[in-house]
C-alpha cells in the first residue's frame, strides 16, 4: 500500500481528544514522523513515547496503557480516513486534489428477501459461474475507474470468531474485534460473491474498513469482461493488528490464510499485560507472524484446498515435502508437484515446477497438461493410483473432505467431482431428501461403486454443492425473465408432512421466439393457518424476490377460496385450473350410492379371484392385463381416471369373468346384469373426459386456449342428454355439466378464455361462441391489442395492410423532397402514431387473421405464430400474453396420472430447510 501522510492538524485533533493521556512527546513524534510509512511512524512514535523524549526507557507497566490508548486513537483515526489511489495519500471525506470519491450504491432491496444478495447487484456488473467453480462478479461496463468504492459489505454481525464462515470479514473497534458475516443471502449483498485474488498481480479491488464497515476500493481500472477480485494487503492486515513492518512483503492474498493468521495471533498474543515483557517485543511480532504463516502454508500444502493426498506414496524424494503448491490449485496432479519456495512458503519461480517423485523440473504455463503427461510417461503406477484406473476414462477420485467448507477460499468453490455431481443429479432428479446420502444402503452402494469416494455430510452437500448449483440456476432464470413485459403464474398450495402448507409459484411466458417457457420460482411456507392474508404474505415475498408483481396479469390456481382471494389482493386476475375442475366435477358425480355399490362389488369380485390360487393362476395366464388392472382396484383411493381404466378393462373381459360365475355365484360375488349396466354407463360417460385429460397431458403445460373448446364440447355434445340414456347416466351427465357451468360462470373468466381462443389459429373462427359473444370478444381483443401497442410498441414486423400496399418495385426508392417534408412531415408523423391509427391497425389485423386459412386442430399454435408473427405485430404481442396462460396449475400429468401422487409424496418428505432449493432445481432441471 502507499505511504500515509497525515496532516499535522489531524494529530492535533488526537491531542485535543485525549488531553492528558497523549503527552507532548507523543504529539511531537507524530508530527515529526508524518512523512514516514505507517509502520515506521508507529515505531518512531512508540520509541519516543516509551523513552519520554530523553532516550531512557520508561517502565512497561507504567506506560503500556497509555501507548495502547494511543494505538487505539490511531486506529480510530484510520477508521475515518479514505485513501486516494492517485495521490497515494489518506484523506478525510474529500481528497484535496481529486475531490470526493465515487461510492457505487447497491440496488435497494429489503432485507430478508431470499435472493437479496443477487438482487442488490448494481448496474454494470454481472454474476456468473467461475471456471474454478462457484460464482463471481464481472464488469459489463466499458471501464470502472480507479478509486470507485463498493459497499458497505452487508451481513449479520457476529461477536464470536468461531461463528465466522468463508463469507466473514473482521472489523476493529476500540481495540476489540467483531465480524460481519454474509452467509445468509437474505441479509447479505452482492459483495459476498466477489472472489479473492490469489496473487497481488491479478487483483483490482482492495478491502478496507471505513467507519466500522467493510468496503472494496477499485485500485486499478477494471475493463469490460474482467472479473472483480479483491486483495487483502497491508491496509486490512493493519486493521487486524498484523503489524509486520515495511520490510515484510505482503504476499498472502488468500483470505483464509489471513483470517487464520489473525485468529492465531489473538490466541498467542495476550490482550493485556499479564507479565512484564518488553513492549517492543509485544508489538514487533514479525517473527511470530512469519512462523505462523509458514505453518499455515505447510498446512495448506499437506491438507488444505490444494488437495494434497494424505495417503500419498512414500516414494517421494527427501525434502520435496517443502515444495509449495498453488494456494488455489484444484487438480489432483498437484499431489506430486510443487514450486521452489522460501522460508515463508512463498513461491520463488512460477515458471518451473518440480516433480516430487524424481526431482525433474518442468515448464509451467498455468495449466496441468505437462504435469499429467509427465506422470503418464514417467510414473504410470502413481498416475493409475491417483486417477483410480489404468485407462481413459479414469475412475473418478472425488477428494471432497467433509470439512472443506471451513477451508474454502472466499468466493471460490472447488470444482465438483464427477461422483459428487452425479449424486447431486440423483437427488435433484428424483426429488429425494438429502438424508438419503447418509442411508446405510446408499453408503454400501457407494462403497462398491466408488471405494475411494468419501461421501460428504448432508450439511456440506446442501450448503456447498447444491446451494451453489441453486444460485447459478436462479441467475439463469432471472436473466431469462429480464426482458419480460408480461407473464402469468400458477399458484400451487400443497401440504408438507410436518402439517405445514407451502405455496409454490411457477411463472409462464412466451419468449421472443414464441417458445412456451415454464419456470418454478420459489416455495414458501404459509405461516400458521392457510388464510387468504397468510397466503398473500407468502405470495408477496415470492413476487418481490423475482420482481413479477407488476408484470403478472393472470394467475391459475387450485380450487381454494383463500388462494383466489390472496391472488386477487395481489392485483392478479384469477382463473381456475381445468385439471382440478374436471376432477372435482367427476368425483362429485361418482359419489352416487348406486355407483359406489357397484364399485364395491367389483372390488370384492377381484379380491375373491386374487385370493383363490386356482382362479388367480387362471387370471394370470389368460388375462394378464386384467390382473394388472385389478391391483389398481384393490389398492383403493382410486382417482376417477383410474376408475375409468379399471371398469373399461372389466367390461372388455366380461366374457372371461362370466365364465367364473359358477364358482363365484355361491358366494354372491358375481356381477349381475344391472351391475354391468352401471359399469357400461360409467365407462361411456367417462370416455370423453378421459380423452380430454389425455389431450391436456400431451404437453407439460397446455395453453389456456384449449379450455373453452374442450368444456363446450363436453357440455353441449359428449355429455348432452340422450333419449337412450338410463336414469343413472342422465343424472351423472346432468351433475357434471351443471358443475362445469358453475365453475366457468364468471363473466371475466369467460372473457379471458374467449380471448385466448381468438388468438389460437385453430379456434380463430370462434364457431363455438354465440354471435353476441363473438362480437364482444373481437372488440375486447382490439382494445387489448391497442393498449399493449401503446405501452410496448412493437419493434419489428408489419401488419397485413402494409404488406399489400408495398410497391411492386421494391428497388425503386422514393424521392426526397425537403420542401414537402418541411411543410407536412410533422403532420404526417403525428397521424401515423395516433390512437386512431393503432385502433385501425388492430382492427385490420383482426380482420385478416379471422379470414385467413384455417389451421389443423393438430397444429401447434405457437409454431404457427413463429412463422406469422411479423404479419400481425399487434396481435402477436397479445398472443404472447394470453397464450402463455396455462390450463393447469401444475404439469397436467401430475393431475391426470399416478405420477402426481409420487411427486406430492416426495415433495412433502423433504426437510423444510431444503424445500425451496430442491423443488426449484427439480422443477427447472429439464424444463423448456
Amino acid at each position: 500500500m502507499g505511504f500515509w501522510v497525515p496532516r499535522p492538524d489531524l494529530w492535533a485533533t488526537i491531542v485535543k481528544s485525549f488531553g492528558n493521556i497523549l503527552t507532548a512527546q507523543f504529539t511531537t513524534a507524530c508530527v515529526q514522523q508524518c512523512k514516514e510509512p505507517p509502520s515506521l511512524q508507529r515505531q518512531s512514535v512508540r520509541k519516543s513515547f516509551l523513552c519520554g523524549g530523553t532516550g531512557k526507557s520508561r517502565p512497561v507497566d507504567t506506560h503500556y496503557r497509555e501507548m495502547q490508548v494511543a494505538e487505539e486513537a490511531c486506529a480510530q483515526l484510520e477508521d475515518e480516513l479514505l485513501f486516494c489511489e492517485d495521490c497515494r495519500l489518506y484523506f478525510r471525506d474529500s481528497c484535496p486534489q481529486h475531490g470526493t470519491p465515487t461510492f457505487v450504491s447497491d440496488r435497494l432491496v429489503p432485507e430478508r428477501i431470499p435472493s437479496r444478495a443477487l438482487l442488490t447487484l448494481p448496474e454494470g456488473l454481472a454474476i456468473k459461474e467461475r471456471l474454478q467453480g462457484g460464482l463471481g462478479v464481472w464488469c459489463t461496463l466499458p471501464a470502472i475507474p480507479r478509486g470507485c468504492i463498493f459497499g458497505p459489505f452487508d451481513g449479520d454481525i457476529l461477536t464470536e470468531k468461531n461463528d465466522c464462515t468463508v463469507f466473514s470479514w473482521a472489523l476493529q473497534e476500540n481495540g476489540s474485534y467483531y465480524y460481519v458475516d454474509a452467509s445468509d443471502e437474505s441479509k447479505a449483498n452482492w459483495m459476498r460473491y466477489v472472489a479473492c485474488a490469489s496473487s497481488e498481480e491479478e487483483h483490482n479491488l482492495t478491502v478496507f474498513q471505513y467507519r466500522s464497515k467493510i468496503y472494496y476500493r477499485v485500485c486499478q481500472t477494471i475493463t469490460a469482461g474482467a472479473e472483480l477480485l479483491v486483495w487483502i494487503g497491508e491496509e486490512y492486515a493493519r486493521t487486524l493488528g498484523l503489524k509486520l513492518g515495511e520490510h515484510f512483503k505482503y504476499e498472502f492474498g488468500e483470505k483464509e490464510l489471513l483470517m487464520k493468521l489473525f485468529q492465531d495471533l489473538q490466541n498467542k498474543v495476550p490482550d493485556g499485560i499479564t507479565s512484564h515483557v518488553n513492549s517492543r517485543e509485544q508489538y514487533n511480532c514479525s517473527d511470530l507472524v512469519a512462523s505462523i504463516i509458514h505453518a499455515h502454508k505447510v498446512n495448506l500444502q499437506n491438507g488444505g484446498i490444494c488437495h494434497m493426498n494424505r495417503d500419498a506414496p512414500s516414494t517421494m524424494l527427501e525434502g520435496t515435502q517443502n515444495l509449495v503448491s498453488l494456494g488455489r490449485a484444484q487438480s489432483r496432479y498437484w499431489t506430486f508437484f510443487g514450486f521452489q519456495g522460501d522460508a515463508l512458503g512463498r513461491i520463488l519461480d512460477k515458471t518451473k515446477i518440480i516433480c516430487k517423485l524424481c526431482g525433474v523440473r518442468l515448464s509451467y504455463s498455468g495449466n496441468t497438461t505437462n504435469l499429467r503427461q509427465h506422470l503418464i510417461y514417467k510414473h504410470r503406477h502413481e498416475y493409475n493410483e491417483l486417477v483410480g484406473g489404468t485407462s481413459e476414462p479414469q475412475k473418478s477420485v472425488d477428494p471432497y473432505p467433509q470439512d472443506l467448507t471451513s477451508r474454502t477460499v472466499k468466493g471460490v468453490t472447488p470444482p465438483i467431482g464427477r461422483t459428487t455431481k452425479a449424486i447431486s443429479e440423483f437427488i435433484v432428479t428424483d426429488l429425494l431428501p438429502l438424508k438419503t446420502i447418509e442411508g446405510e444402503g446408499f453408503v454400501q452402494m457407494m462403497s462398491v461403486l466408488e471405494p475411494t469416494y468419501k461421501i460428504p455430510t448432508v450439511s456440506f452437500f446442501a450448503q456447498s454443492v447444491l446451494q451453489d448449483r441453486h444460485n447459478q440456476a436462479k441467475l439463469r432464470v432471472m436473466d431469462s425473465m429480464k426482458p419480460l413485459h408480461h407473464c402469468s403464474v400458477s399458484i400451487d398450495l400443497w401440504k408438507h408432512e410436518c402439517a405445514c402448507s407451502y405455496v409454490t409459484v411457477i411463472v409462464h411466458h412466451i419468449d421472443g421466439a414464441f417458445d412456451f417457457k415454464h419456470q418454478v420460482l420459489s416455495s414458501r411456507p404459509v405461516i400458521e393457518e392457510t388464510t387468504a392474508e397468510n397466503i398473500k404474505v407468502a405470495l408477496l415475498e415470492i413476487a418481490n424476490e423475482w420482481g413479477i408483481q407488476e408484470r403478472t396479469s393472470y394467475s391459475v390456481m387450485v380450487s381454494n377460496v383463500d388462494v383466489k382471494l390472496a391472488a386477487s389482493k395481489m392485483g392478479w386476475k384469477t382463473l381456475p385450473c381445468i385439471g382440478h375442475v374436471l376432477q372435482n366435477c367427476v368425483d362429485s358425480a361418482l359419489q352416487q350410492p348406486s355407483i359406489l355399490r357397484v364399485l364395491t362389488r367389483c372390488k370384492k369380485l377381484m379380491e375373491s379371484i386374487i385370493s383363490s390360487p386356482s382362479l388367480r393362476d387362471k387370471l394370470g395366464s389368460s388375462e394378464p392385463f386384467l390382473k394388472i388392472q385389478s391391483k389398481m382396484l384393490l389398492n383403493g383411493n382410486m382417482k376417477w381416471y383410474s376408475t375409468h381404466s379399471v371398469l373399461q378393462s372389466l367390461q372388455e373381459h366380461r366374457h372371461f369373468l362370466d365364465g367364473l360365475s359358477e364358482s363365484l355365484q355361491e358366494k354372491g360375488l358375481a356381477l349381475r346384469l344391472d351391475d354391468w349396466q352401471v359399469v357400461h354407463d360409467i365407462v361411456d360417460i367417462l370416455k370423453p373426459l378421459a380423452i380430454a385429460t389425455s389431450t391436456f397431458t400431451k404437453e407439460r403445460f397446455s395453453s389456456l386456449s384449449l379450455v373453452k373448446p374442450v368444456i363446450t364440447s363436453l357440455v353441449y355434445k359428449h355429455l348432452a342428454a340422450n333419449e337412450s340414456d338410463s336414469a343413472l347416466a342422465h343424472d351423472i351427465k346432468q351433475t357434471i355439466c351443471a358443475d362445469l357451468n358453475q365453475w366457468y360462470s364468471d363473466h371475466e373468466v369467460n372473457q379471458v378464455l374467449n380471448l385466448a381462443c381468438a388468438l389460437d389459429p385453430r379456434f380463430r373462427g370462434l364457431d363455438f361462441l354465440s354471435q353476441a359473444e363473438r362480437v364482444e370478444t373481437l372488440h375486447a381483443l382490439k382494445r387489448e391489442a391497442s393498449e399493449l401497442a401503446r405501452l410496448h410498441p412493437p419493434t419489428s414486423g408489419r401488419s397485413g395492410p402494409e404488406l399489400s400496399s408495398i410497391s411492386p418495385n421494391p428497388t425503386k426508392k422514393p424521392k426526397h423532397d425537403s420542401g414537402i417534408e418541411f411543410l407536412l412531415g410533422d403532420l404526417c408523423n403525428v397521424r401515423s402514431v395516433s390512437a386512431n391509427s393503432v385502433h385501425q391497425q388492430a382492427e385490420q389485423e383482426i380482420s385478416n387473421f379471422q379470414t385467413s386459412e384455417a389451421s389443423s386442430l393438430c397444429q401447434d399454435p405457437l409454431q404457427w405464430w413463429k412463422t406469422h408473427h411479423t404479419q400481425y405485430p399487434l396481435l402477436a404481442s397479445v398472443a404472447r400474453k394470453l397464450l402463455a396462460v396455462p390450463a393447469t396449475v401444475v404439469p397436467a400429468s401430475w393431475i391426470f396420472t399416478e405420477a402426481g401422487h409420487g411427486i406430492y409424496s416426495k415433495r412433502s418428505a423433504l426437510a423444510p430447510e431444503h424445500v425451496d432449493m430442491l423443488v426449484f432445481m427439480h422443477g427447472n432441471d429439464k424444463t423448456p
